[in-house]
């Protein structure tokens, strides 16, 4: 079955794009090619937010590639095959027609990454929604205008734009449409009267747990609102308006992990235009919080989740003991354990957590101090590399590391 994919060839080589242009001619279906131009105010932002990764102006990455217009080449592979490549995140299953050709492009265009592809139907799906704002679906309805001609320079359409939400979200649907093709995610609670208030409701934030909070981060153009690590609070532009979003992530430890992993896989679409979690994982989701991340267990979560699950009665609901035991008893049944979340801003009900078995329950405030401070460590590492100083003393250090090293093998031989 034909799959939709796309190569990008960056600045710096535009020189070889005829000759690139007629290979892919040759090996694929191209539908389109555009001559693309950011503003040079979003360059580097919108390089961050493509990658999914921190790109400060001047970085080594935008020297590289180049800053300036470049081509997007969306094409059709019509006998797609996969295999396994070596990327930089490791061995990775990837459709090999794609990957090799761009591996093929970028050792014509001397080396490095200036040729950049999509290497599966998810990537391309991310790819095209943040550059030209519509998911494959949506743009093979227009595909065939203005179809690209080998032979005619003229079909190439130029567009100057940046990414999807670079200046904020125009609409609501625009801003959950970026989110629904970008990144794996279900909004966890309160969504009911989404997306009326989703500038200003009774919790204040709309809460999602996703694979990444960079990835969800960078597809929302989203801003942290404190300079915390560990908060996972952010602001997005939408209708000139704010909307607050706390980002969960996999790892986190807001719930287990593998309840994380288990309530993405068997999230729902809601017909309203966004992903949430199903009728079960709401309901005992919902209750954890209640419990375990609230120091009070209120009557307006004891209401809620009596109308969500009629197993769960006034009697038992009452009770906090009760409560905890019915909630253990779902958790055991799946596997699941309590840990304290790495936000330290979230409540963690010991009071509630004593009427757990030990079985489900794990202390681990000792490790996430450490996580914490290596991550700020890590952060603080990354900030210097990026300064001047760090690149003018990185060369002394490199240079001091070969003395060193050649001091060791003359020790070394000196010993044999």
């Amino acid at each position: 079955m034909a799959e939709l994919h796309l190569f990008i060839i960056w600045k710096n080589a535009l020189y070889k794009k005829n000759e690139i242009l007629e290979d892919i001619n040759t090996k694929f279906e191209i539908l389109n090619v555009y001559n693309i131009t950011w503003s040079n105010k979003k360059y580097s932002e919108n390089l961050s937010r493509f990658y999914g990764v921190k790109l400060p102006v001047g970085c080594d990455k935008e020297v590289h590639c180049g800053k300036g217009d470049f081509l997007l080449i969306i094409v059709k592979d019509l006998n797609p095959k996969y295999d396994y490549r070596r990327t930089t995140a490791g061995d990775e299953l990837v459709n090999i027609n794609m990957f090799d050709a761009k591996t093929m492009y970028r050792k014509w265009t001397g080396g490095g990454h200036k040729i950049h592809c999509t290497n599966s139907i998810e990537e391309s799906n991310h790819d095209l929604t943040l550059l030209l704002d519509k998911n494959i679906e949506d743009y093979l309805k227009y595909a065939e205008e203005n179809k690209f001609n080998i032979n005619d320079n003229k079909k190439i359409l130029h567009l100057k734009k940046d990414l999807i939400g670079a200046n904020g979200f125009d609409s609501i649907k625009n801003m959950f449409y970026a989110l629904n093709n970008c990144t794996n995610y279900a909004i966890l609670r309160n969504y009911e009267k989404l997306p009326n208030e989703i500038y200003l409701n009774k919790h204040n934030d709309i809460d999602l747990i996703c694979d990444s909070k960079e990835v969800a981060a960078y597809v929302l153009n989203a801003k942290k609102t404190q300079d915390i690590e560990y908060r996972v609070q952010y602001h997005v532009d939408v209708e000139g308006k704010v909307a607050n979003f706390d980002l969960r992530y996999i790892g986190d430890k807001y719930y287990d992990e593998k309840i994380e992993i288990d309530i993405l896989n068997r999230r729902i679409w809601n017909e309203k235009g966004f992903y949430t979690l199903s009728i079960e994982d709401y309901f005992y989701t919902l209750l954890y919080h209640a419990l375990v991340h609230k120091f009070e267990f209120t009557d307006d979560y004891k209401k809620r989740l009596m109308k969500m699950n009629n197993k769960f009665t006034k009697e038992i609901c009452y009770s906090n003991e009760k409560s905890m035991k019915f909630l253990e008893e779902w958790m055991i049944h799946n596997r699941y354990i309590m840990e304290r979340p790495i936000d330290q801003t979230v409540n963690f009900n010991i009071d509630n957590i004593k009427y757990v078995s030990k079985l489900i329950y794990r202390d681990n405030i000792e490790e996430i101090k450490l996580k914490n401070k290596v991550k700020k460590l890590e952060e603080e590492l990354e900030s210097i590399k990026f300064s001047r100083t760090w690149k003018y003393t990185n060369f002394i250090r490199s240079i001091n590391k070969k003395i060193l090293l050649k001091k060791g093998k003359k020790v070394l031989n000196t010993m044999q």
